[in-house]
């Protein structure tokens, strides 16, 4: 995206935010929709995204530092360049720019005296005026409005250093975009028929007839006939 052109965004955003709130303060809302906004026109990422990343790898370059840890302050170094030179690349304030050249610089200066050393103390105090310059250069970024920017590749993944969060690598946001309200189609249910179940063949249970036994009747007693005369 060609420079005049990312200036013309920058100034329209910039517009409907002071019409929006007026003479005041934009508040984070309004920041946060209007930065969606440019990462949705320009397919970038935004001047706050990368105050935040630079923000992280301040404080991931702090611990290394706490730590003496070489190997990671060299990672960090050399992720924080290139990120430096986009943000230079922009159409910042002019505090911003003067403020990444600084830190530019003295980055760069890390970078070569780093080579060989096995502990920090030769550019414990370089480092310490970067990290100084990289708070006065996040405090500048994140107070000014959003404005486009391409996040360039990243050379290195940073070491783990114990205790210390390892920065989040800023993306551009997908837009929100509403799922469509489609009703849902009013089908029929089928008419399905009962199934045809015949019913169990169950056979009778055998069951034997109860042994009764026949009553005990007395024979009648019947008088013997009398004899003729």
């Amino acid at each position: 995206m060609n420079t005049r052109l990312v200036r013309l965004i920058t100034a329209v955003t910039a517009a409907a935010v002071v019409s929006v709130m007026g003479a005041g303060m934009a508040n984070a809302a309004t920041v946060d929709r209007v930065e969606s906004e440019i990462a949705a026109a320009t397919g970038q990422t935004s001047t706050h995204a990368v105050g935040d990343y630079l923000q992280q790898l301040r404080a991931y370059l702090s611990g290394a530092v706490d730590q003496d840890d070489v190997e990671a302050v060299q990672a960090a170094v050399e992720n924080l360049r290139p990120v430096l030179g986009a943000v230079a690349d922009a159409p910042v304030e002019r505090a911003a720019l003067v403020l990444t050249d600084r830190a530019d610089e003295q980055a760069a200066q890390v970078e070569r005296d780093l080579p060989g050393l096995t502990l920090l103390a030769p550019v414990t105090g370089l480092v310490t005026s970067l990290l100084t310059t990289l708070l006065d250069l996040v405090t500048s970024l994140l107070g000014g409005l959003p404005v486009p920017l391409p996040l360039p590749e990243l050379p290195l993944p940073l070491p783990e250093v114990p205790g210390v969060p390892t920065p989040e690598i800023p993306g551009v946001p997908a837009p929100d975009v509403p799922a469509p309200d489609v009703p849902a189609p009013d089908v029929p249910a089928p008419d399905v028929p009962a199934p045809d179940v015949p019913a169990p063949d169950v056979p009778a249970p055998d069951v034997p007839a109860p042994d009764v036994p026949a009553p005990d009747v007395p024979a009648p007693d019947v008088p013997a006939p009398l004899p003729n005369a």
